[in-house]
């Protein structure tokens, strides 16, 4: 399965590294990463439409490359939808994990769980994950 994961704390946070950590481990995963370069969380789901998009590979010093860019965690989930990464369709789209809890009204606002939606909207099923605490 092609599963695409992003989040909207940045590529280098923790969340994301560790859930990409647990889904490499996983038979029969391809998966890409595709996240913004630094914190976008409560963006919604805002896109980018005023200026063009920059994109950067990252090597994340296990072998593995992700990508990272200045849009929000919507312009994530469409990078990949419309072929960044050749080759790559995404069956699945993942966004998390969530530094915080995205309870209640959090959702409306909340830049992981947008992407998720994002992919419902484009087609694909989307799971958004988040965490309060690592206690």
């Amino acid at each position: 399965m092609r599963v695409l994961l992003t989040n909207d704390d940045g590529i280098e946070a923790a969340g994301l590294q560790t859930l990409r950590q647990e889904l490499l481990q996983i038979e029969g995963i391809e998966l890409a990463v595709i996240a913004p370069d630094g914190n976008r969380s409560a963006m919604a789901r805002s896109i980018t439409t005023r200026r063009p998009l920059w994109v950067e590979q990252v090597d994340f010093g296990d072998g593995t490359t992700g990508y990272a860019t200045d849009g929000t965690p919507v312009d994530c989930v469409r990078l990949a939808r419309l072929g960044l990464i050749e080759g790559f369709e995404a069956e699945l789209v993942v966004s998390g994990i969530n530094h915080g809890s995205n309870l209640g009204d959090d959702i409306t606002y909340s830049g992981t769980v947008a992407a998720a939606l994002e992919a419902i909207v484009l087609g694909l099923p989307g799971i958004a994950v988040s965490q309060q605490s690592l206690a």
